[in-house]
């Protein structure tokens, strides 16, 4: 569960108590804690850098994420020239 709390973290999201589920968690804007949807903790090692990896263009162009931006400012801290990039093709 701590990798997958440290890759959403990159993205300004953060992993909360689990839900009515059973196994999946709360993922909620760190800034303004709007929930964003679910994880499971049932992932492969390794598999959330892969998942986020390939989301990394849509939450650099504002397209997944909270509406507060919080994300997209994260993908463009984190490789602004990749994000950049996204914006321009995505928005």
């Amino acid at each position: 569960m701590e990798e997958i709390r440290a890759a959403y973290a990159r993205f300004g999201i953060e992993v909360e108590a689990p839900t009515t589920y059973g196994t999946y968690y709360r993922l909620c804007c760190a800034r303004c804690k709007t929930m964003e949807g679910n994880v499971g903790d049932k992932l492969l090692p390794g598999m959330i850098h892969t998942l986020l990896e390939e989301q990394f263009d849509l939450y650099a162009a504002g397209l997944l994420g909270c509406a507060c931006g919080h994300q997209a400012e994260r993908a463009r801290a984190l490789d602004p020239v990749r994000a950049e990039a996204a914006r321009a093709r995505l928005a």
